[in-house]
């Protein structure tokens, strides 16, 4: 459908010699004929500031920034291509700006390394939550056909300008503008479903919507940690494990309002011994530390008077700020709210340092029509954690720092 580039193959090329495809195979192959180029034609590179992120155009179509964008167009690296929902041409019209990314054109060798985990040599129906560019929507359909694959994505511009760029390369595929959360029933029974954002929780609509013996990949993720699941879908449940190398994605949006929560107290104070340093350093602890916490998000940031701190938000409206720097061995807490966040991630700390601090990939999940929730070691275990329905206002609880 698409001529061989040498840029394109170069890319390909670079995915062999790294391990995540092996030469002469389809996806090999899909990655040298389809050029990733032809669908991020412009990007945003991050330039992290003093006072925050800003970003910088690149755009291919301009001859004097055409050769900058190769050299990242045709790299192994994850690029901005939207931001506050706008397409970064949109959203950067001075060729600078600031504003939170809302979406972007996934790695290259992440890409791959998911389409492995799909198992397509028996070319099975895929919903892909996520459109983003096309570029992983027309590798699909090289692999497939476009007959066996659709695209959903909450963004019109970006399934108008995927939808686009894939018929322009001959690619016809089912895109609609859907929410991911929801699935897409109208092209249901589907063999697989993978997603390019993150999820909280895997939704209950995509395993009715995948047949039995059918593959769910999801990432499932909140505002602390997380990591990416493969479940093997049965008559009205999944289960699987969480795959050993790590992935993030961009949080999945949703058509649905969110209420904003408030929660407008001083807490109360306490010490601990655990460094909240490591919320920050070890992908593992942050896995954890989310289970225990659900809907909860943390941020570096400093108090009013410049103490560096771990900042924790629940969409409840609890909070807790551990000072970053010990005094004596220990770290200041403050928390407050109805729950008490840094509590909770102290005893699960304590429980997965007891346990050697397994990563995890010793985690698994089980989704059932009466709920869902994570496991430690097998499905058979007692060591589990709820997995609750999403709630996207974590985001809107307003941040308060002590003063």
């Amino acid at each position: 459908m698409t001529h061989r580039r040498p840029c394109t193959s170069t890319l390909a090329d670079q995915l062999v010699q790294a391990g995540e495809v092996e030469a002469g195979t389809p996806l090999a192959e899909a990655f040298a004929k389809v050029d990733r180029g032809a669908f991020v034609p412009a990007f945003a590179l991050p330039d992290h500031t003093g006072p925050g992120v800003r970003y910088r155009l690149i755009d291919g179509r301009k001859a004097d920034q055409h050769a900058e964008w190769a050299s990242h167009i045709y790299a192994d690296e994850t690029l901005i291509i939207e931001i506050k929902g706008r397409s970064v041409t949109d959203a950067l019209p001075e060729g600078t700006g600031t504003g939170r990314w809302t979406s972007s054109s996934t790695m290259p060798s992440l890409m791959a390394r998911h389409l492995r985990e799909l198992e397509l040599a028996a070319g099975p129906r895929v919903l892909e939550i996520g459109a983003g560019s096309g570029y992983n929507t027309a590798i699909l359909c090289e692999l497939l056909g476009d007959e066996r694959v659709t695209s959903i994505d909450i963004s019109p511009h970006l399934v108008a300008s995927a939808t686009r760029s894939l018929a322009s390369h001959g690619y016809r595929p089912v895109v609609a503008e859907h929410d991911g959360h929801q699935g897409y029933p109208g092209g249901a029974p589907y063999d697989r479903i993978t997603s390019t954002t993150a999820f909280t929780h895997v939704p209950p609509a995509w395993v009715d919507q995948v047949s039995p013996g059918g593959i769910i990949l999801v990432n499932i993720a909140g505002g602390t940690g997380g990591a990416v699941l493969r479940l093997d879908v049965a008559e009205g449940s999944a289960e699987g494990r969480f795959l050993p190398q790590w992935a993030g994605f961009m949080p999945a949006r949703t058509h649905e309002p969110t209420e904003r929560v408030t929660v407008d107290d001083e807490g109360e104070q306490s010490w601990t011994r655990i460094n909240p340093n490591i919320i920050r350093d070890s992908p593992s602890a942050a896995f954890v530390a989310q289970l225990a916490t659900t809907h909860a998000a943390s941020v570096n940031t400093q108090a009013d008077d410049g103490t560096p701190l771990l900042f924790m938000e629940g969409a409840d409206g609890a909070w807790a700020e551990v000072e970053t720097i010990p005094d004596g061995g220990r770290y200041r807490v403050d928390q407050g709210g109805p729950r008490w966040l840094w509590d909770l991630v102290e005893q699960e700390h304590q429980w997965w340092h007891a346990q050697g601090r397994p990563p995890w990939s010793a985690f698994g999940a089980t989704v059932t029509c009466d709920g869902q929730w994570v496991w430690f070691g097998s499905p058979t275990g007692t060591r589990r954690w709820p997995l609750p329905a999403p709630d996207t206002s974590t985001n809107n609880v307003e941040r308060r720092k002590r003063s």
